[in-house]
C-alpha cells in the first residue's frame, strides 16, 4: 500500500483497517505492522502511530 506523506496516509490506513469497526487478531497485527511501516518511512510522526495504534487496540478489544 503507497501512502501520500500527509494526513491523507493516516485516513487510508483508518479506512483500511477500522472501515468496519473490529479487527480479528491477524487483521490487527497487519495493522501494525503496516503504523510502524508508515512510522519507519516518515509518513507520519510518532503521535499519529500512537493515535492508529490505539484505535487499532479499541478495534481489536471490541470483539472480544
Amino acid at each position: 500500500m503507497e501512502y501520500q506523506k500527509d494526513t491523507s496516509a493516516m485516513l487510508e490506513w483508518r479506512s483500511r483497517y477500522l472501515s468496519q469497526g473490529i479487527l480479528e487478531e491477524d487483521q490487527y497485527d497487519q495493522a501494525l505492522r503496516c503504523a510502524e511501516s508508515l512510522k519507519h518511512a516518515g509518513v507520519i510522526s510518532a503521535q499519529e502511530w500512537i493515535e492508529l495504534v490505539k484505535a487499532a487496540n479499541v478495534a481489536l478489544l471490541s470483539v472480544r
